[in-house]
């Protein structure tokens, strides 16, 4: 398997960027840069790249968040990353975002196999959640990423949860815990602290390396973002008089 990797996420509030030697975290930078993507992504690889002493062409395989999240921040992130994976002839290994972010919460229960619901704020009055069964050899996603209202979300998560013990994080859960929280038993669902509010590069190289294993490179030409919800710009339904 590749040894050197670059990863890196701007689907959140977050420009996170990171530089993995095998399992080992080298450098992380996750500094919040909202609605700057575009500005920060290309020279924070830069400095990540320079305080590890690498080269571009000294990584092996890159890995990149592609959402759901902000529309501008998942196009830069993934327009990047197959920039970058085309240049150098490199493999690239696309990560759902949300995946990532559910895996995070291994890093407080390493031992168990947990049930995870990562809800992250899709703006406009709505979240972006999913749910997985995570564990150190496993990500299983167990209701697909859909965007809706916090209360809405809440209750599909609750459903496809069963009843079963519930971890839950991310930006949307945070900034909607009051219309949230009282549709849930509060016995089945412990709730993350804010470290686990936007995925983080190092997540995002770990769920990487885990695919890479078992399905391989992505296909560069065929990634693309993965919205989730359409896109507020729109053609006119009838051709515009010039």
């Amino acid at each position: 398997m590749a040894s050197r990797m670059l990863a890196f996420d701007t689907s959140a509030d977050v420009t996170a960027v990171a530089v993995l030697e095998a399992d080992r975290v080298l450098v992380e930078d996750n500094a919040a840069s909202p609605e700057r993507h575009a500005e920060t992504l290309l020279p924070r690889i830069e400095q990540c790249l320079e305080r590890v002493g690498f080269a571009l062409s000294d990584i092996d395989v890159f890995a990149v968040g592609v959402g759901p999240g902000s529309f501008t921040g998942v196009r830069v992130g993934v327009a990047t990353a197959k920039g970058l994976a085309l240049a150098t002839g490199k493999p690239l290994r696309g990560v759902v975002s949300l995946a990532a972010l559910a895996a995070s919460a291994l890093e407080l229960n390493p031992q168990s196999e947990l049930l995870v619901a990562p809800i992250i704020d899709a703006y406009k009055g709505e979240v972006f959640a999913a749910l997985y069964a995570v564990s150190a050899q496993h990500t299983t996603l167990l209701a697909a990423p859909f965007h809706a209202a916090p209360e809405d979300a809440a209750a599909q998560l609750v459903l496809a949860a069963g009843g079963a013990e519930l971890r839950v994080l991310g930006s949307g859960y945070r900034r909607y815990v009051e219309r949230i929280s009282p549709l849930w038993d509060a016995g089945r669902v412990i709730a993350l602290d804010a470290q686990h509010d936007a995925p983080h590069a190092r997540h995002i190289a770990r769920e990487a390396r885990r695919l890479l294993g078992v399905e391989g490179a992505s296909d560069v030409a065929k990634l693309a973002p993965l919205y989730v919800r359409g896109s507020d710009a729109k053609l006119p339904d009838a051709p515009l008089r010039l």
